[in-house]
């Protein structure tokens, strides 16, 4: 009973170096809970049956990526741990010292990782369940429903997250045991005493490797901005490449930096500067490929983010632009025009038309060395060439209330719901003026519309197309078609798509069509799909972007608490030779925010050249444009989280080293 006792006074008289450790374990909880608790919201959202299949899978996605976030967040417990045992070593120095046995001792470390494991495990699965009605809320405004305001708490969720972290603090404890039982008295006394060396001594040094750090960074920029095709083929080395720059920058920070601001006297002789340098310079040079790894992490966060939201916002925005038509049908089987009207039945619509594509199974490889912009040709070389009649796609332009196209016999132009394809192939048309399809050379016309969607889907299903007179295609059979229905009532449609679904399936049966699979979609479905996507992309940007933001701050936090002891004796010197507490105060302000800012500063710079690189990738796989509109929400969350910690972090920092008449005024 006493070695309890003894862990949980300790716990509480070391809470501020519990603080941090304690508040990243909560959150950690805390957004492993809520991530995993997305089955409950189904409890108190008002969803079709379609939205429920959408949300499920959204916390089938969740609960396996849990399990990359799950190690992800064990790694930083661990570090954080590691951080607490190495501050500590004088007092369990001392205990050796008093008689207190090695196994005694770890016990101790077993009582305290147990209290400090079990409040922040409650705590957290409170704050959790606090955070899951805010994200069914978010969720419901997302899938653009309706929901039940009620308490829900995940029993699945909460037993999964308190077993994931349990075994967590297990390990914690069977390290801790480990250390303390190979640890010498000495080393354990002697701890504060054992400074840090820098790895780059020499100035010249680190000018040198500041070169080529920024060589390397320099490389792994241009190869990833010069195509997506060439950052496609060497992703792998552009994150070798940049990975190496980055922690090599920090390395060369420890010697160049200081000797650098030590040129403008002025500025490194005010006030606390040369203490503030110093110091941080000590740090970097001892910690610089943990700042390089949090530089990372940073820009991971950062990218999840703004990714995450963009591609949200991005896929919400091209509804409206990719559901023209209330219901659409994609007719691949043989069947005559006039039975599919007869299935479609429509004599009741109020307004329908039909889209015939043809290929001659030519792709836009064929065009490629024509092509000025080569990167898009290469990204879309495989994509068929497709036709369509000039008379079909008028028939559609005016459905939309877009005015028809006139063309002479002679004469084509290209169409594609892609802008950066029909930039190149307009591009294309300006350059060499004809095209042969069919065997009619064609004379291409510059007919850019303002809309190349010409069926409801969830993707832009005409990539690339060659618009044609009609003579040209007359004689050909179409590869598909196109069924584009409007009815009376957007309510009208599900009962017409099931009466349309059953129609073409017993017409299938009785006539012994092979491999048929029905092929409608209606413009609701279309817009739950794309919603669902959205909030996946979210929620995914969310979880990954938050837990690499936490954890990159929390590692910051406790490397600064960490040194905060061994700095009491230089800020007591300080204030034995009269230097203000407010002096003092803004230096410790001053370098703890060049050390939270440093990483992140870099990590801004590379997600200014990344982030439009795999916006540009996502934009060619989704048909997406406007990446970069939610850049304030990424700003707002970093700022949110990466504050806290800075801030938990100046306050506990300034704690520590304050002298005793300055406790004893605040007493």
């Amino acid at each position: 009973m006493k070695f309890s006792k003894l862990a949980l006074r300790n716990v509480k008289k070391s809470y501020k170096d519990y603080f941090v450790y304690f508040m990243t374990l909560m959150f950690s909880v805390c957004l492993f809970y809520t991530f995993n608790s997305f089955s409950s919201q189904e409890q108190v959202l008002n969803l079709s049956t379609s939205q429920s299949t959408v949300l499920k899978t959204v916390g089938q996605f969740m609960n396996v990526l849990s399990v990359f976030v799950a190690i992800v967040l064990a790694f930083l417990i661990l570090y954080a741990n590691n951080f607490l045992i190495r501050r500590r070593k004088q007092e369990f120095g001392i205990y050796m010292l008093l008689g207190m046995p090695k196994r005694d001792i770890s016990r101790i470390l077993v009582y305290e990782t147990m209290a400090v494991g079990f409040l922040s495990l409650l705590s957290g699965l409170l704050l959790g369940a606090l955070c899951s009605q805010l994200l069914g809320i978010f969720s419901a405004g997302m899938l653009q429903v309706s929901m039940s305001f009620r308490v829900i708490f995940s029993i699945p969720s909460a037993i999964t997250t308190s077993i994931s972290f349990t075994v967590i603090f297990v390990i914690i404890m069977l390290l801790n045991s480990r250390v303390i039982a190979k640890v010498k008295l000495i080393d354990l006394l002697q701890s504060k005493k054992k400074m840090e060396k820098a790895r780059i001594r020499r100035p010249w040094m680190s000018v040198l490797v500041l070169l080529i750090s920024l060589t390397l960074l320099a490389t792994a920029y241009y190869l990833a901005t010069s195509s997506l095709q060439t950052f496609a083929v060497m992703l792998v080395p552009i994150l070798v490449i940049g990975g190496i720059g980055t922690i090599l920058f920090f390395m060369s920070l420890s010697g160049f930096l200081l000797q650098f601001i030590r040129l403008s006297k002025r500025t490194y002789y005010r006030n606390l500067h040369m203490v503030v340098l110093r110091q941080i310079n000590a740090k970097i040079s001892s910690a610089s490929t943990s700042m390089g790894i949090v530089c990372l992490m940073l820009l991971l966060a950062i990218g999840a983010l703004s990714c995450g939201f963009s591609l949200h916002h991005s896929l919400v925005d091209s509804v409206d632009q990719t559901t023209p038509y209330m219901y659409t049908y994609m007719q691949d089987e043989n069947i005559s025009e006039e039975n599919m009207k007869q299935l479609l039945n429509v004599q009741k619509a109020k307004r329908w038309n039909r889209v015939n594509v043809y290929t001659d199974r030519d792709t836009l490889k064929a065009i490629l060395p024509l092509m000025e912009d080569y990167d898009t040709g290469k990204l879309y070389a495989g994509a068929p060439l497709e036709y369509i009649s000039v008379s079909d796609y008028n028939k559609a332009m005016e459905s939309q209330g877009n005015k028809p196209v006139s063309i002479h016999n002679k004469e084509a132009f290209f169409i594609s719901a892609k802008e950066d394809i029909l930039d190149a192939l307009t591009a294309v048309g300006d350059a060499h003026k004809t095209i042969s399809v069919y065997g009619h050379k064609l004379k291409l016309v510059n007919a850019r519309e303002t809309s190349s969607f010409l069926c409801t889907s969830p993707m832009p299903e005409i990539m690339l197309a060659v618009v044609v007179p009609d003579a040209v295609v007359q004689s050909k059979a179409p590869v598909r078609t196109y069924w584009n229905i409007d009815l009376a009532r957007e309510a009208q449609v599900s009962a017409y798509q099931a009466r349309v679904e059953k129609n073409i399936t017993d017409y299938a049966k009785q006539t012994g069509m092979q491999d048929y699979r029905y092929s409608g979609i209606t413009r609701d479905e279309v817009r739950e799909s794309s919603l669902g996507s959205g909030m996946l992309f979210v929620y995914i940007g969310l979880y990954l972007g938050i837990v690499f933001l936490v954890s990159s701050a929390a590692v910051l936090a406790l490397q600064q608490l960490s040194d905060a002891d061994d700095s009491k004796s230089n800020y007591d010197i300080l204030r034995k030779i009269g230097t203000p507490q407010r002096m003092i105060d803004h230096s410790i302000l001053g370098q703890i925010a060049i050390y939270f800012m440093l990483p992140l500063s870099l990590a801004i710079v590379h997600a200014m050249v990344g982030v439009p690189v795999v916006s540009g990738a996502f934009s060619f796989l989704f048909g997406l444009q406007n990446m970069w509109k939610t850049n304030l929400m990424t700003a707002g969350i970093v700022l949110l989280i990466y504050g806290t910690y800075f801030l938990i972090t100046y306050y506990g920092y300034r704690m520590a080293v304050q002298g005793p008449r300055h406790k004893q005024k605040k007493q």
